[in-house]
């Protein structure tokens, strides 16, 4: 019985010590410190800020010169949702004195190796974001499924693309900085300096993308590429 019982737990802590390397984190810190501004400049939206980026599950990511030469509705049938932040007034919720500091779950870690292989930098699944570009989507609207986030008619958007990507996982990264401005990062879509960020309005992308966008994240299969 003693034998049984030794065993038993010398699997679990090798299956934990897999797990926890299996799945991994990035530490963030966002910074805040002006609102995100209507297209027409009189208020703060409301809505949510989306972190993810571009490309295709078990496929390959857009690269930067790709996203800013792509059109809206390309962008919105190939973003890659990690999480969501709500939006009030142009501001994340739960800033304090301007920052907001969590995890990113990024999935396996990079250069981690198991029976499937060495963990590269490809978006393997819906899941894997580890060392990955990094984007901040902000739209006036408040559902908190991307595939449900435009169903109306016209919205207000800003899409930043970040001077710094998602970690790779090795928890010796530490915490990665985000600014929510143009003055260090791209603005794909909208206006933005050092010390104002401004939305475009958009209109509705098709019903098709929407489609496209769910199929291919219920096909998305794990396979690995260095």
């Amino acid at each position: 019985m003693n034998q049984i019982k030794s065993a038993t737990l010398a699997l679990m802590l090798i299956a934990s010590a897999t797990l926890s390397t299996f799945a991994a984190d990035s530490e963030y810190i966002l910074t805040n410190d002006w609102p995100i501004q209507n297209a027409q400049n009189t208020a703060g939206i409301n809505g949510r800020l989306w972190v993810g980026n571009f490309g295709n599950n078990g496929g390959s990511l857009l690269s930067k010169s790709a996203v800013m030469s792509s059109d809206w509705f390309t962008l919105f049938s190939k973003f890659r949702p990690n999480t969501s932040f709500g939006l009030t007034g142009g501001l994340v919720d739960g800033l304090t004195l301007g920052e907001k500091q969590g995890v990113f779950s990024v999935g396996t870690g990079i250069n981690y190796t198991d029976e499937g292989g060495v963990q590269g930098y490809t978006p393997d699944n819906a899941t894997q974001f580890a060392g990955q570009d990094l984007y901040l989507f902000a739209i006036n609207s408040a559902a908190t499924s991307w595939n449900s986030t435009l169903l109306g008619s016209e919205y207000q958007v800003l899409l930043l693309g970040m001077n710094s990507g998602f970690g790779d996982g090795d928890p010796s990264t530490g915490l990665l900085a985000y600014d929510i401005s143009g003055g260090v990062n791209d603005v794909v879509i909208g206006t933005g300096g050092s010390d104002y960020i401004q939305t475009t309005s958009v209109p509705e992308p098709a019903t098709g993308s929407l489609v496209l966008l769910g199929v291919v994240t219920a096909l998305a299969v794990r396979r690995r590429k260095v």
